[in-house]
C-alpha cells in the first residue's frame, strides 16, 4: 500500500515538473512587448513657440516709417518744389498711395502666415490661445481696408468737389488713425504671444489633467464639464476644439504604434 502510495506521488510531481517546463519555453508573443517608453518618449511634446512676434514687431516699425514718410511728403514736398527732382514726375499723394498699397499687402502676408502657423498651434493642442487671438489677428488687415475705403471715398469726393489742399490733411489723417489702431492689435497680439512663449505651457489637455491631478495647486476652473451660469455656445465650442485636438492625437498615437510594432517584425 505505502509503494502504491510513493509511485503516484511520484508520477505527480514529474507532472508538475513537465507542466513548469512547458509554461517556461512556450512564449505567449511571436514579439518582444513594446518598452514604456517607446510610445511615451516620442509621443511626450515638447514645447515649440509661436514664431510670429518678430514679425509683428517689424510689420509695426514698417508702418511707422511709412507714415512718417507721408507726413513728410505732405508738409515739404507739397508746399515747395524741393522734392521734384527726387520724386521725378510723380506727385507726393501717388507716392503716399503707392507706398500704402505695399504696406496692405505686406500685411495680408502677414495674417497668412499668422493663419498658418496659429493652425499649427491649434493642432499641438493649444486650444485657449487659439481662441484668444483668432479674432485678433484679422483686425490689423480689416483697419487697413476700412482706411483704403475711406480714401477711396476721398478721392470721389475729389472728383466732384475741388479739395486740393483739403484732401492731403485727410488723407493724413486716415493713416494716423490707422497707425493708432492696428498698432495698438499688434501690440496687444505681441505681448500675449510673447508672454505665451517665456511661459512654455503644456498642451491644454494636459493642464486639464493637472489641475484635475492637484485641485489644491491652482484655482483656474476646468474648461471641460458642465458648469451652471456658463456659456453654452461658448462651452460647446471649446469642447468640439478639445474633441478635435484628442481625434488628432490618436491618429498620431495609432501611426507611431504601428510603425514600432512593423519595426520590431523586420527585426
Amino acid at each position: 500500500m505505502s509503494s502504491e502510495v510513493g509511485r503516484r506521488r511520484q508520477e505527480d510531481e514529474n507532472s508538475s515538473i513537465d507542466v513548469t517546463q512547458s509554461v517556461e519555453e512556450d512564449t505567449p508573443l511571436d514579439h518582444p512587448l513594446l518598452y514604456a517608453d517607446a510610445l511615451v518618449g516620442d509621443v511626450r511634446p515638447y514645447f515649440k513657440g509661436v514664431p510670429t512676434v518678430w514679425w509683428g514687431i517689424l510689420l509695426t516699425f514698417l508702418h511707422v516709417a511709412f507714415v512718417a514718410l507721408a507726413f513728410t511728403l505732405g508738409f515739404v514736398c507739397v508746399t515747395s518744389d524741393s522734392c521734384k527732382d527726387v520724386l521725378w514726375s510723380f506727385k507726393p499723394v501717388t507716392i503716399i498711395i503707392i507706398a500704402k498699397v505695399i504696406l496692405w499687402i505686406l500685411y495680408a502676408v502677414f495674417e497668412f502666415y499668422l493663419q498658418a502657423q496659429h493652425s499649427k498651434v491649434r493642432s499641438r493642442g493649444y486650444l485657449a490661445l487659439y481662441r484668444s487671438v483668432r479674432h485678433l489677428k484679422h483686425l490689423p488687415l480689416f483697419i487697413h481696408s476700412m482706411g483704403n475705403v475711406v480714401i477711396l471715398l476721398i478721392f470721389a469726393t475729389q472728383l466732384s468737389f475741388e479739395l486740393k489742399g483739403l484732401m492731403m490733411y485727410l488723407i493724413l489723417g486716415v493713416l494716423t488713425v490707422e497707425l493708432f489702431f492696428s498698432s495698438v492689435c499688434l501690440f496687444i497680439y505681441t505681448v500675449k504671444i510673447a508672454k505665451f512663449n517665456a511661459k512654455k505651457p503644456c498642451p491644454d489637455i494636459q493642464e486639464e489633467e493637472r489641475r484635475h491631478r492637484y485641485p489644491n495647486r491652482t484655482n483656474i476652473l476646468s474648461e471641460t464639464g458642465f458648469r451652471d451660469g456658463s456659456n453654452l455656445e461658448n462651452l460647446v465650442e471649446k469642447q468640439a476644439d478639445l474633441i478635435d485636438y484628442l481625434k488628432m492625437h490618436n491618429v498620431q498615437l495609432s501611426r507611431r504604434l504601428l510603425a514600432l510594432i512593423s519595426q520590431q517584425v523586420r527585426d
